[in-house]
């Protein structure tokens, strides 16, 4: 059983990782607090109309 432990190790050794993108340069101080909670209301405004009860409950009886 070590065997093929030891031989599921060295498999997952072998992939390569990749490289993490660069991230732009953003300054917090371009954005205002009116923009940021203008963002937040729309995003709750789109998902408003989910019901996530009946997500919640697909989801656990599968």
């Amino acid at each position: 059983m070590k065997d093929i432990v030891m031989a599921y190790i060295n498999y997952l050794y072998s992939f390569k990782g990749g490289l993490k993108p660069k991230m732009p340069n953003i300054l917090p101080s371009a954005y205002n607090d009116s923009e940021y909670l203008d963002v937040i209301d729309q995003l709750n405004a789109d998902f408003d109309c989910l019901d996530s009860t009946a997500i919640t409950e697909g989801f656990l009886k599968g």
